[in-house]
This record gives structure tokens, C-alpha cells and sequence, in this order.
């Protein structure tokens, strides 16, 4: 049996801005909210009280009185919290008329509630805004990572110019540096040195070598060392 989402409390609890010109409605609107199991994180009653408040208490989501006047309207507030703050913003309106519709969907908000509604709504209007919000933020997040990445790749992109003997690399600025130091300096990238299996092949008959030709040297210094028995008497 699924949950019902009245009776199942937030694990964390949800933070709500409640921008409402009428006082009853808005104290209303707190009250519904609590029994809900939200906290309300304020009340305000003006555009540039809704601004303040959430860049000051920073709440998970703002319910904003589409019809809201003054100075700053509520769509302008609305806007301002969603593309300033990067808050989500659910407008409430008791007015369904095209007009209406047209003004809160060129600000693309998180939802839009006509009133009257019941708790329900409320809820899952609240809920799938905080969610949707959640997503878009690790979405943006994850475009940054994927952005910084490629730049460290165009870091690298173009003509390289390196050296056939030493194998250094010429930077921009003319100098000279280790393979390992430049891509370092670009990235973060990180060296740590080792032998792959040829170069340990290789370094292995080296050493081999070196030691059969110490000890063909030091043979022939034997060879050549006269014995006590071979130097003449007087």
C-alpha cells in the first residue's frame, strides 16, 4: 500500500516562504502548511520583502500571491527569486484566465495553484517543486564538472611542439619543460613513474650487461696482475 503523502511527514523538513498580500489568507496559508509538517520559514507582504526575506532565510521553496502589487509585483519577485536566488517559486492565484496563465508561465515557475485548493495539492505542488528544483541544481552542477573538463582538454588542444631527443615540450611562452610538468601545470592530472614491461625487459639486460662487462674488466685486471711467483728473484 503507497503512503499517503498527508499522513507521511518530511525526514527533513521542508522550508516554506509564504508571499501573501492578505493577512488571513496568509496566516491561513501557515497554518495549512504546518499541519502539513512544513516549517515557515516567513510571512511577507510586498515584492521587495519577498526578495529580502529569501535571500536571508535562503527557504527551500516561496509561495508567491501571483496578483501580489506594489513597487515590485509578484511576477517581478517571482523572477528575481528563481534566476537571482535560485529558489523555486509556486505561484498562488485565484484568477484562471488565459491572461493570468500567460503571466506566470513566462517565468517559468515551479507550479502554479488556483484557489481554492485543498492540503493535497498544497502538498504535492510543494513536493514536486522542491524535487524538480533538486534535480535542475545536480544538473547544473554536472554541466559545470562536464564544462571545466573540457576546457582542461582544449588546454591541451592544437599543435604541440616537443623535442625528438630529449622529448621536452615548448610552451607558450618558449621555455622548455618535462612532458610530465607541462600536462601537470594544465590539468589535474598526476604522474606517478614506474616501467611498463618492455622498458623493465630492457632495463633488466641492461644491468646485465653492465654487470658481465665488470666482470670481463675486472677478469682481465686479474689476468694482467702478475702473481708473486712470476716476479723475478735477485
Amino acid at each position: 500500500m503507497e503512503p499517503d503523502l498527508l499522513v507521511q511527514g518530511p525526514m527533513n523538513k521542508t522550508r516554506v516562504l509564504v508571499v501573501e498580500a492578505d493577512s488571513i489568507i496568509s496566516a491561513e496559508l501557515e497554518s495549512r502548511l504546518r499541519r502539513l509538517g512544513y516549517d515557515v520559514a516567513g510571512r511577507v507582504d510586498t515584492g521587495e520583502d519577498a526578495i529580502r526575506k529569501s535571500r536571508e532565510a535562503r527557504p527551500d521553496v516561496a509561495l508567491v500571491d501571483l496578483e501580489l502589487g506594489g513597487v515590485v509585483n509578484g511576477t517581478e519577485a517571482a523572477r528575481h527569486i528563481q534566476t537571482k536566488l535560485k529558489l523555486p517559486v509556486i505561484y498562488l492565484s485565484a484568477n484562471s484566465s488565459d491572461t493570468t496563465i500567460y503571466r506566470a508561465r513566462d517565468t517559468v515557475p515551479f507550479g502554479l495553484l488556483l484557489t481554492p485548493f485543498d492540503e493535497r495539492e498544497l502538498k504535492v505542488a510543494i513536493e514536486m517543486a522542491v524535487y524538480r528544483h533538486q534535480m535542475e541544481m545536480e544538473r547544473e552542477e554536472l554541466i559545470d564538472q562536464l564544462q571545466r573538463a573540457l576546457a582542461q582538454v582544449e588546454a591541451l588542444n592544437g599543435l604541440l611542439p616537443i623535442c625528438a631527443q630529449c622529448k621536452k615540450v615548448r610552451d607558450d611562452g618558449g621555455y622548455w619543460s618535462q612532458v610530465e610538468a607541462y600536462i601537470e601545470q594544465r590539468t589535474k592530472a598526476r604522474f606517478s613513474h614506474g616501467l611498463c614491461p618492455d622498458c623493465y625487459e630492457t632495463a633488466v639486460i641492461h644491468h646485465h650487461e653492465e654487470m658481465r662487462k665488470k666482470r670481463r674488466r675486472k677478469t682481465r685486471r686479474t689476468a694482467a696482475t702478475p702473481s708473486p711467483a712470476d716476479l723475478p728473484t735477485s
